[in-house]
């Protein structure tokens, strides 16, 4: 089995690494679940794939620490592969960018995580499903592996 992670389950997991505490409950939670998520994961065997959009995702804020980096650019290869950009991931991008303003405007790495999962046949794991909501496709599935209480019920 082979599945899409996205960003938002990374950045849990990343910061589950840290020596740093969590700054509040929900994300102590989130960190938690990401890190037993992913070993589990590899432990069952799944490959690990993110796009290349979520690597741009990662190292993109301005207050990212040269530690930090370094510890996503070593690790994040080890753990899944990198899927580019083609073709066809820009096609079906396109699509779904002229069917939703808000993957035009506002959500553009959104759009081509949501075409990478598409083009690759892969479910997409997100914490976040409201990310992807905008256009939807027959062929995007979205598994929610884990969620903070509060956030399910408000």
């Amino acid at each position: 089995m082979r599945i899409l992670l996205d960003t938002n389950i990374l950045v849990d997991y990343f910061r589950s690494q840290r020596s740093s505490r969590p700054k509040n409950q929900r994300q102590a939670y989130c960190c938690q679940q990401a890190d037993q998520f992913i070993d589990q994961s590899i432990e069952r065997g799944v490959e690990l794939a993110i796009s290349c959009h979520t690597l741009k995702e990662l190292l993109q804020y301005k207050n990212i620490s040269a530690q930090e980096e370094k510890r996503i650019l070593e690790n994040l290869p080890l753990m899944c592969d990198i899927l580019d950009t083609n073709k066809e991931v820009a096609y079906i991008a396109g699509l779904l960018s002229r069917h939703s303003a808000e993957y035009r405007e506002h959500h553009v790495e959104d759009c081509y995580i949501a075409a990478i999962a598409i083009a690759y046949k892969l479910p997409l794991y997100t914490r976040n499903p409201d990310d992807f909501k905008y256009v939807p496709h027959p062929d995007l599935k979205i598994v929610v592996p884990y969620q903070y209480e509060a956030d399910v019920t408000s």
